[in-house]
């Protein structure tokens, strides 16, 4: 499976988008196709992020950070991950996320599986 993450995905920049991927719109949308590859065992391949998903809709990077620590075992396949974002802050949001999660995927899997991190942290 391959996702494209864009809230015009429905009006005519549609065509745009590549024809074999599956598109989501916002947030909603997208967790779904995330759950549907995860419970039929379908691979996510590549996942292509907007960050600007609309008013009142998370930004993609949003997306892109609960993607990255709930199902932060998903990098270790390796999807190709990019961004088609127009919105140089929101492309650089976007591109830090995605390489903080390249390189922290194992701890962050780790985190996930206790049960309060943040807990163990100590304040001085």
């Amino acid at each position: 499976m391959k996702i494209f993450l864009d809230d015009q995905g429905n009006d005519e920049r549609r065509s745009w988008a590549p024809e074999d991927w599956r598109r989501a719109i916002n947030f909603l949308e997208f967790k779904e196709l995330v759950e549907e590859a995860l419970r039929t065992g379908e691979v996510i391949e590549a996942i292509s992020f907007d960050n600007d998903l609309g008013d009142g809709e998370k930004d993609g990077w949003e997306v892109l950070k609960w993607l990255s620590e709930t199902h932060p075992e998903m990098m270790e396949s390796g999807p190709e991950l990019s961004v088609h974002s127009a919105n140089p802050e929101g492309r650089k949001a976007l591109e830090h996320h995605i390489d903080f999660w390249r390189r922290n995927y194992k701890e962050m899997g780790e985190a996930k599986s206790r049960p309060d991190p943040w807990a163990e942290i100590k304040i001085k």
